[in-house]
């Protein structure tokens, strides 16, 4: 099966196909072997060409945010026979709203920013505390801190909302 995907707003074309158990996955001509398997709550453990990861997927509307080794993906899956054409200039360009959600459960450790402040696409904003590991979450993209929505040492659960930035 044929699909687009746009990770963090740039575009791979991905194949893949179902056989005997595994899943191969070609990711603009390069393949993988992969295998998956979904865990409760979101989390997922993967093997791709024998390295090892975890990830946390939650869906956000129309994509999904994709947490592997502390970073935050945005994820979107379209199917090419059916996508409509879109304004590229207006995704990559523009300012837009973000919330920022636990990707997992843990303690707020610090803020590194606060109400008010702008935010550049990838600057480190909450540092999260999970299974005695510090996770920076970043932003995806540019705007302003409108609103924090937890405070710093709370205990939050993965998809709890932390902050807005518009």
């Amino acid at each position: 099966m044929k699909r687009e995907v746009q990770v963090d707003k740039k575009t791979y074309q991905v194949e893949y196909e179902k056989a005997a158990g595994v899943v191969r996955v070609a990711v603009n001509g390069r393949c993988y072997q992969v295998d998956a398997a979904a865990l409760s709550g979101g989390f997922h453990s993967i093997l791709a060409n024998n390295r090892s990861c975890d990830a946390f997927v939650s869906r956000e509307k129309e994509s999904f945010a994709v947490v592997v080794a502390g970073r935050i993906m945005e994820v979107d899956f379209y199917d090419p026979r059916s996508r409509q054409p879109s304004d590229e200039s207006k995704r990559s360009a523009g300012v837009s709203r973000q919330i920022i959600r636990a990707p997992m459960a843990g303690r707020i450790v610090r803020f590194q920013v606060g109400a008010g402040d702008l935010v550049q696409d990838g600057q480190g904003l909450i540092v999260l505390e999970a299974m005695k590991m510090e996770n920076e979450l970043k932003s995806q993209g540019i705007g302003q801190v409108r609103a924090i929505l937890v405070a710093e040492n709370e205990v939050v659960v993965p998809s709890q909302q932390l902050m807005i930035i518009e």
